[in-house]
């Protein structure tokens, strides 16, 4: 207490020294003025000369002086200044003020003397007598806060100071004596000035200090005195209120004691009743003693069983299920420990070896008035087992009711709704709250006879019977038509009353709806929107079988849209959707008088017109429809001109049954497809014949295959250098049991139209394989096989498989065979087919680019594909000697020469052929001049003659 006391004294002398200060230090300031004012006059009146250093030094003091004055006025009453800041700024005025006069010094006894010889000693001892003055006056009014007077007094007395130093030779020694003497003295005035100003301040603080103390004190007397005349009246009243208290006691003890007899009645009443009701709702209750670790039990028949669970705390836990134990310790916990109102939990326990749940609910009803920790804890509990059960059969049923997708409601006995199924008013679009109240067909439109009197059906029959169970159509009144299946059923009450019915509605329409677009889909195309194959078979049966109609005779056109493959090839499937939808339309707008038309398939169409007596009526309407159909279609902005093929077969002139009339229309079409297409063709018997002889060749030569009826000849390649076999030409052969040996340009256009010819491909690779093997145990090992590649073994990628097989079945090196590629196989140019040439080249597989200049010949394809070898077409070589085709044969080799490729001739005949390719410098020959395809036996037998030459 001392200390604080103590600190508040410091700080107080501490604020009471600066104000006092500062407020001494205007009359300081008004002193230096005042010096100021005299130096100035004696100046002026004694002396003529008028120093500028001592004028701008005199102007500039006395303005600091007047505005320091000011400033320290304003500071003093203010009241946002406070004093740190009041000491800062007395502080830094001292300062100011002694650098000032410090400055006058040093140019009163410097400059002065200087300027002015007419300034004696004497004249500046009276100066300084006057700046001592000033001093004396700072030690009386600034010594309040030593600092101040420091501040002041070192500035100004630094000039003589340093001067003594500077100039110690030049001042008389008695002089130096006196003003050191001089400034101890003032500074040891100073020193004690403070002192005693300081010793007054702290006297000061304390008289004030303890006259607050004495007043606080007396204010104190005075309230206890008044506070223990309260108390003794006070005391009076108390004792006059016990006495009646007394009196009033011994009335409530009477009154309490009939009360509590009153009481233990009704306790008895309520405790036969909670039995009672205990009973009747199997609630049982429970005592814990926390304290003495008992719980007492208590039946539904008011048995009482105590349970010590010392040792038995264990055996309790396993009677909880160890699924609900951590909720229930969970629960427990937090209720002992005071964060719950009361306890209440629902888990399982075992009873007679099952597991029965059980609803418990506790309250603590004693705590540790100092440890506040759980005492005694009542509680009841009661069997839910069927509770459970109950609520969860009704909850399987609500969440059937709301997540089945079928319209579910409740009407009540009047076949208003009292409760529907969220997916109920989803299919109508009605609102809940619209629907709630509202009669059955309340929802739906009963403006048009026919639907009331329907509806009325449906009511009356629900009342009469209590079911309904029918498909209906109905318009809500949100607008939406729907086909629904309705089935209403009466619920009924113990005695037979209908009290409730339940109604389930499902929605047929996406049903009728999917139906009905199935049908249309195996009826019809959806591109471009006419009748498919299934309809259009389905319709002229029933021409051809119908009686009642006066149709005797009609007629099939056959249309199909010539290069319409190209045409996808060259634009895309996009484009050419869009011209079959264009194509359609516009058969359609044309054939408006036919009747059926239909979209077989890709670009296929048909047309079924009735002739009646008019013969000629077809063929002036296959010549409208050419000329309608070749005007240009505008397809993405381009326009696409195209041509058509017709073939029109004749009812019952060409046949009595779907199939025959189909085929004979598919033939007369094929016919004019054969004749380059734009054409019409009407079917004839010729026709047939060579139709059925293709197709029995087709069949022939898949058996062919089968059975290994096929041969390859191999034709020689002779080296222009010095006339060896540089290897052979693999070529298919064909000796068919009927017609002999059929050849390749008879039989292979047939094989390209299907499949056939990518296994005709893989037979040739391995016979070839085969061929080389057996050559190379034979001893030629040089020789090379080429084989035959046409454009859909490249496209349908089985190519390098073919190759692969081939070559491990027969352990043939890649170097051993060669590819020949016609230009027409390279037409359609792709990464992949480059990427699938370059893997053949890398297997060290050579490629030769067949028949060059016969086909779409482009410089391109010798640049971007791989090739090694060109093949010069026989119908050059066979007219060589002709200056036109020599030019060509001249051009073809030394286009090959530049591009490093080696070159065959193809066809040579005759030896000046031969003198003239070797002067052109062509590399290998081949043709009937050096031998015809040989079959394997021959073959080998050609090599062995010229290993013999």
């Amino acid at each position: 207490m001392s200390d604080i006391q103590d600190e508040l004294i410091t700080e107080s002398l501490s604020t009471s020294q600066i104000k006092r200060a500062a407020q001494h230090l205007r009359y300081f300031l008004m002193w230096v003025f005042v010096a100021s004012l005299f130096n100035i006059v004696m100046y002026h009146l004694f002396y003529d000369y008028s120093s500028n250093h001592y004028n701008i030094w005199m102007f500039f003091n006395m303005v600091i002086v007047v505005i320091s004055c000011i400033l320290t006025r304003k500071f003093i009453y203010s009241k946002k200044i406070t004093p740190l800041n009041l000491d800062a700024w007395c502080q830094l005025l001292c300062l100011t003020i002694g650098s000032s006069i410090g400055i006058g010094v040093l140019i009163i006894n410097h400059y002065l003397m200087v300027e002015n010889s007419e300034i004696t000693g004497i004249h500046v001892l009276l100066s300084s007598l006057m700046t001592s003055s000033i001093y004396i006056i700072g030690i009386v009014y600034l010594t309040q806060r030593l600092r101040y007077f420091i501040y002041m007094f070192i500035p100004s007395i630094l000039p003589v100071i340093l001067a003594k130093i500077i100039f110690a030779s030049n001042v008389p020694h008695v002089y130096n004596y006196l003003f050191y003497v001089w400034f101890t003295i003032v500074f040891i005035s100073a020193i004690l000035t403070h002192r005693i100003h300081r010793r007054l301040n702290l006297l000061n603080i304390h008289n004030q200090f303890y006259l607050r103390q004495s007043k606080i004190h007396l204010d104190e007397s005075s309230l206890l005195q008044q506070q223990l005349e309260q108390e003794i009246d006070k005391c009076k009243g108390i004792e006059n209120d016990l006495q009646m208290h007394n009196q009033l006691l011994e009335q409530k003890v009477k009154e309490r004691t009939y009360h509590i007899n009153q009481i233990n009645d009704r306790l008895e009443n309520h405790q036969a009743n909670l039995d009672f009701a205990h009973e009747t709702a199997g609630i049982s209750s429970w005592l814990w003693n926390i304290e003495k670790r008992t719980v007492e039990l208590s039946s539904k028949k008011t048995e009482v069983r105590v349970i010590q669970y010392d040792n038995n705390l264990e055996q309790i836990n396993l009677l909880i299920h160890p699924e609900d134990k951590p909720e229930y310790n969970k629960l427990m916990r937090r209720h002992l420990r005071g964060f719950s109102e009361r306890f209440e939990a629902t888990y399982r326990i075992l009873k007679n070896n099952q597991w029965c749940w059980i609803e418990d609910i506790g309250k603590v009803i004693a705590r540790d008035p100092i440890t506040h920790k759980p005492l005694r804890m009542v509680g009841i509990h009661r069997d839910i087992e069927q509770e459970i059960k109950d609520q969860e059969q009704l909850k399987l049923a609500a969440n059937v009711f709301n997540q089945v997708e079928q319209g579910v409601f409740v009407l009540d006995n009047n076949l208003c709704f009292i409760e529907v199924n969220p997916f109920f008013s989803k299919l109508v679009d009605i609102p809940n709250e619209q629907i709630l109240g509202k009669h059955l067909f309340d929802l739906t439109s009963n403006t048009i006879f026919e639907i009331s009197n329907k509806h009325a059906e449906i009511s009356q029959q629900v009342i009469l019977h209590g079911e309904y169970d029918a498909e209906v159509q109905e318009q809500f009144i949100s607008g939406k038509h729907l086909t629904l299946w309705l089935h209403i059923n009466a619920v009924r009450d113990d005695n037979s009353k209908i009290i409730n019915y339940i109604g389930v509605i499902t929605d047929l329409t996406e049903r009728i709806k999917h139906e009905q677009r199935l049908a249309y889909l195996e009826n019809y195309n959806l591109l471009t929107d006419l009748p498919n194959r299934v309809y259009f078979n389905l319709h002229l049966h029933q021409l051809l079988v119908s009686k009642s109609g006066p149709i005797n005779h009609f007629a099939i056109i056959r249309i199909n849209i010539d290069r319409f493959r190209n045409f996808n090839e060259f634009l895309n499937n996009q484009a050419g959707d869009e011209l079959l939808k264009q194509f359609s339309k516009r058969l359609k707008q044309t054939s408006f008088d036919a009747l059926l038309i239909a979209y077989l398939n890709n670009d296929d169409f048909a047309l079924i017109y009735n002739l009646g007596s008019q013969h000629n009526f077809i063929g002036q309407k296959a010549e409208e429809l050419m000329s309608v159909l070749q005007k240009p279609f505008n397809i993405f902005g381009q326009e696409h001109t195209i041509s058509i093929s017709m073939g029109i077969a004749l009812f019952p002139e060409h046949g009595r049954q779907i199939s025959s009339l189909n085929n004979h229309a598919e033939i007369a079409l094929v016919e004019a497809k054969k004749l380059g297409g734009n054409t019409i063709y009407y079917y004839d018997n010729k026709s047939n014949s060579i139709f059925e002889n293709d197709i029995h060749l087709e069949r022939d030569l898949r058996q062919a295959i089968k059975n290994d009826d096929l041969e390859v000849y191999y034709q020689p390649k002779i080296s222009a250098r010095d006339m060896s076999v540089h290897g052979f030409e693999a070529l298919i052969r064909w000796s068919h049991p009927d017609y002999g040996v059929i050849q390749p340009d008879a039989f292979l256009p047939i094989a390209e139209e299907s499949s056939l010819i990518s296994e005709i491909g893989q037979y040739v690779m391995l016979k070839a394989c085969k061929q080389i093997h057996e050559w190379q145990q034979l001893g030629f090992q040089d020789i090379r096989i080429s084989v035959n590649v046409v454009a859909q073994q490249i496209h349908r990628g089985q190519l390098m498989d073919d190759i692969n097989l081939a070559l491990s079945t027969y352990d043939v090196a890649p170097q051993s065979i060669e590819l020949e590629l016609t230009e027409s196989s390279l037409v359609n140019k792709s990464e992949e087919v480059i990427e699938l040439l370059n893997k053949i080249k890398e297997r060290g597989i050579e490629i030769a680019l067949d028949d060059f200049g016969t086909g779409y010949s482009s410089l391109a394809y010798l640049t971007d594909y791989p090739i090694n070898t060109l093949k010069i077409d026989k119908s050059f070589i066979s007219k060589i000697g002709k200056s036109k085709d020599e030019a060509i044969v001249n051009a073809i080799i030394a286009m090959g020469k530049a591009l490093g490729l080696s070159l065959v001739a193809e066809g040579v005949e005759t030896f000046e052929q031969i003198e003239y390719l070797q002067q052109r410098g062509c590399d290998f020959f081949q043709g009937y001049y050096f031998s015809k395809p040989l079959n394997s036996t021959q073959s080998t037998e050609f090599l062995n003659q010229k290993v013999m030459q």
